[in-house]
């Protein structure tokens, strides 16, 4: 039996509000001007995922997938001038194209990739980007990476973490009033934003779904505005297994390894993990 189908049992395959409510969530001009104006690494993990890589790709075709504003295209881009960004948001396309007009940026949907077979060295989706569509839409993107990619290809990717902190944040969310301070303009745009929390949090409440290694759930990121999957580390495994990749580290935030035989005791919120296409396919990906 696959992952697909284990999951189906009770997190449904096709949910498409997932994508209208994290859409709406990702082109609100707040939201938008974030992404326009990060820079650098997000963290540890996130460098030391793509540095246990570098020297094999470097100065190898590229694809970062989920650019958003284009944060990690000139890290990336510094490991080759073959570089192609990519975004499913018009918005954010735009954005990446004028804060880095040297390189070259796609609107497209990763699950639906519009580049020949094996086309890439590295393939990059981090920001748990790929947590953002329905199980199905998952893996259909976790099978086209393995297409695009190379044989002996890198898929370096970040996915929330079923049994770690982030899953279960719960309204309210009284860090909002914490990081306002004393200013009494602040506290007013910290009583909105709890406002808009709690609204987001109830409408969500028929969205989720839970099973002990997926679930779709709430963050409480852009005040509970975002519906992500989140899986465990064993499954997310299984998951890469079945779509012909394989699992060579996981990291947590903080840059540390993960040992894969006790990976489901991790509570770390998130995780980066480094897979890799075989040289020669010992089998067809599970369909």
């Amino acid at each position: 039996m696959t992952v697909r189908d284990m999951a189906a049992r009770t997190i449904p395959l096709h949910a498409p509000y997932l994508d209208r409510v994290n859409q709406r969530t990702w082109t609100r001009p707040h939201v938008l001007r974030q992404f326009e104006y990060a820079s650098g690494w997000l963290e540890p993990g996130e460098r030391l995922s793509i540095e246990r890589v570098a020297d094999a790709v470097r100065n190898e075709p590229i694809l970062d997938i989920g650019v958003g504003g284009g944060r990690s295209a000139p890290l990336l881009a510094e490991l080759s001038s073959n570089y192609r960004g990519i975004d499913y948001l018009p918005d954010m396309v735009r954005i990446a194209r004028r804060r880095f007009p040297t390189l070259c940026f796609l609107e497209m949907d990763a699950r639906r990739l519009s580049f020949i077979d094996q086309t890439f060295r590295l393939v990059s989706f981090t920001y748990n980007g790929i947590d953002a569509v329905d199980l199905d839409g998952r893996l259909q993107i976790l099978r086209e990476v393995q297409r695009v990619l190379l044989p002996g290809g890198y898929f370096v990717f970040s996915a929330l973490n079923r049994r770690g902190s982030a899953y279960g944040e719960r309204w309210p969310d009284f860090s909002v009033f914490r990081a306002a301070g004393a200013s009494p303009a602040r506290q007013a745009r910290a009583i909105a934003r709890f406002a808009i929390g709690g609204w987001n949090w109830l409408r969500s409440l028929s969205l989720r779904h839970n099973a002990s290694d997926a679930a779709i759930g709430t963050l409480s990121a852009h005040n509970f505005g975002l519906v992500t999957m989140f899986t465990s580390v064993s499954e997310q495994v299984r998951e890469l297994s079945d779509c012909g990749l394989i699992v060579q580290a996981v990291i947590d935030p903080d840059g540390a390894d993960v040992p894969q035989e006790r990976c489901d005791a991790s509570v770390a919120p998130w995780h980066y993990f480094v897979a890799r296409k075989p040289d020669r396919p010992s089998s067809s990906p599970s369909t």
